[in-house]
């Protein structure tokens, strides 16, 4: 009897609108990447100036309207390492908490051979 292999993937999990959909990944950083990049598709994020006004103005309520948003850029979140990016997933996943139609979540997983 062969002993199985054993190996560990991240899934990313989203529920919009009622629907809900899930990509898998061989590395946690493409789960995080992608997590972030759908995070920043719903927010409506495609320039600085977007950035900046979702970050600073997503309740309603506009805060300090000088503080500089979190990375939202493809090209330098891709250089960056996992626990920045868990750290800019946080800050961008905080602005659709007061939307209950968009949920996320990445969790680890393993898929036996």
């Amino acid at each position: 009897h062969k002993e199985r292999e054993i190996m560990p993937i991240w899934v990313f999990m989203v529920r919009y609108d009622g629907e809900m959909a899930c990509s898998t990944h061989f590395t946690e950083k493409g789960a995080v990447l992608t997590a972030i990049e759908d995070v920043l598709q719903y927010l409506g994020i495609e320039d600085d100036e977007d950035a900046k006004n979702v970050y600073n103005d997503r309740s309603g309520i506009e805060e300090d309207a000088g503080v500089e948003p979190p990375e939202w850029h493809h090209e330098k979140l891709r250089k960056m390492t996992v626990g920045e990016l868990y750290g800019i997933f946080g800050e961008w996943v905080e602005k659709t908490w007061d939307d209950f139609m968009y949920e996320c979540e990445i969790t680890k997983t393993r898929v036996a051979a």
